[in-house]
């Protein structure tokens, strides 16, 4: 069994945003992305590449959500090889 990531226990320590804070986070990364979608539509990037480089970031920025996929994807390939009788059920 592996440990979690150490800042796994940062992000869900962090505390709980009221309605006013929440608006402001919200209204802040409207803008943001705004400003990211329009550079990169003025320099001519696909959507699909700036989708794509917009999900890597948030992944990059949020290792526990990173490491909580990469863990579903580890046991949906082990899943894959009992089915396919490539690996023994326990």
């Amino acid at each position: 069994m592996t440990t979690a990531h150490p800042q796994t226990e940062i992000v869900e320590n962090l505390p709980r945003q009221g309605p006013a804070d929440t608006m402001a986070v919200a209204t802040s990364l409207d803008e943001h992305l705004a400003q990211a979608a329009k550079l990169a539509s003025d320099y001519g990037v696909p959507p699909d590449a700036f989708a794509a480089a917009a999900w890597h970031a948030y992944l990059h920025a949020s290792p526990a959500l990173a490491e909580h996929i990469e863990k579903l994807q580890f046991m949906a390939g082990i899943e894959e090889l009992r089915n396919s009788g490539r690996l023994a059920k326990a």
